[in-house]
């Protein structure tokens, strides 16, 4: 019969006694299991929930009633700034204009100082690049470099959080470009989640004139003092390889006011050396979009028609192409070309991130993310990498876009690979 635990035994425990003791024991560690799930179960879906509505809403949020904030100059002009908060202008320069109250801590001196004696500069003489690639294309490397100037504000993958599979999801466009009107317009009062985001990431040591002046200080990333030293940078670099020509297009379309500032930059790269490079990279070879040569160059070929049109579009100094292999192959020069080409400064600093990026050691080249390479080595190592059936693949799903692009096609007979493994590389 049962027994209890709490009642004197009548008999000594047999085998039975204790095997019925041993599922009571699993059935009380599986009832608390279940409880434990529950509650991580409820916590999931509220934090998916909190995602969704913050998403939905265009990462916005309002300022809580009755909260203030020292005045800032956030430097934005026109009918669209009706949300800035601007100080006084014998107020201008004293410590607690630089001083959001939602943040804890004091500015760093260097990062106080910019904001005194760098001026506002008026968003229609703000030089803007946005650059347009594909990923493992080297873009990292050239976001860096044109962000080295001085007085450059760096926006690395901006979009991100609103991607998968390497490609804006399905129903996020709309909120992606909302953030971007706010960002290239130096509002990032309007999306302050956006700025909690960025700073709890390793993005953010890519902004150099952000980092450089902030130190790891909290207080530099708060919405205020992040869109006081925006409006203060002569330039703005977007570096994006989640967007295509066309969206880039349409976007232009719809901001007529900030359209003459912009450069459109495609960067593009061999497809073999990106199947490559990629590869290194598990998720990237299970996912279809990303590790699927045919994919890619499906993505260049649109991308090549849509360039092709805003060339009619737009004038000649607003858009701008450049292989990864070229820039690899001379980069000092065409370094200089590219910056002529963009209305961009060329100065010391950027010689100096030449010099200690176009050559790596043995360490540097260990890490992946790593913008640190031997770059006229790097664009033609696939060669040797590349299995001759997986290049004659690619090849023949890829011989167009290479042909456009200028790169040599290697001549290998259709013979040697099945007509039916050529659908997908993968």
């Amino acid at each position: 019969g049962c027994w209890s635990a709490t009642a004197p035994l009548s008999r000594p425990l047999d085998k039975t006694d204790l095997r019925r003791a041993r599922r009571a024991m699993v059935m009380e560690r599986a009832l608390l299991c279940l409880v434990l799930g529950l509650c991580v179960l409820v916590l999931y879906v509220t934090y998916t929930w909190s995602l969704f509505y913050l998403s939905n809403s265009g990462f916005r949020c309002a300022c809580e009633p009755g909260r203030t904030t020292v005045p800032v100059d956030v430097g934005v002009a026109g009918p669209a700034s009706t949300n800035k908060v601007v100080a006084k202008e014998d107020d201008l320069f004293h410590l607690t204009d630089y001083y959001d109250s939602t943040i804890d801590g004091t500015l760093p001196t260097a990062f106080q100082a910019a904001l005194k004696n760098y001026s506002v500069v008026q968003p229609g003489d703000v030089k803007i690049v946005l650059l347009v690639t594909y990923y493992r294309a080297g873009s990292s490397f050239l976001g860096e470099l044109l962000s080295s100037g001085p007085r450059t504000f760096f926006h690395f993958e901006p979009l991100i959080m609103f991607t998968v599979a390497g490609r804006l999801r399905k129903g996020r466009e709309r909120h992606a470009f909302e953030l971007l009107d706010e960002l290239i317009r130096c509002r990032m009062q309007n999306v302050p989640l956006y700025t909690v985001w960025f700073e709890n990431n390793f993005y953010v040591k890519y902004n150099r004139f952000l980092a450089d002046l902030c130190g790891g200080g909290e207080s530099c990333s708060s919405p205020l003092h992040m869109s006081a030293l925006c409006s203060r940078a002569t330039s703005q670099v977007f570096k994006f390889t989640r967007l295509s020509i066309t969206q880039v297009a349409a976007w232009l379309k719809r901001n007529p006011d900030i359209a003459p500032s912009v450069r459109v930059l495609h960067l593009v790269r061999d497809p073999r050396a990106m199947y490559v490079s990629r590869q290194k990279l598990d998720w990237c070879k299970k996912d279809k979009t990303c590790g699927d040569a045919g994919e890619l160059c499906a993505q260049m070929r649109a991308d090549l028609d849509a360039f092709d049109q805003m060339l009619g579009q737009m004038a000649p100094d607003r858009t701008h192409r450049i292989r990864f292999e070229d820039l690899a192959a001379d980069a000092a020069n065409e370094t200089v070309r590219l910056y002529a080409k963009l209305g961009l400064d060329y100065t010391f600093s950027v010689s100096q991130y030449l010099l200690n990026h176009t050559t790596a050691t043995k360490e540097d080249l260990k890490h992946f993310h790593s913008t640190r390479r031997n770059t006229a080595d790097v664009a033609n190592q696939w060669v040797k990498k590349l299995r001759r059936r997986t290049i004659t693949k690619i090849e023949q799903v890829c011989g167009d876009v290479l042909k456009r692009l200028g790169y040599k096609l290697y001549s290998i007979r259709k013979e040697d690979v099945a007509t039916e493994e050529v659908a997908s590389v993968r």
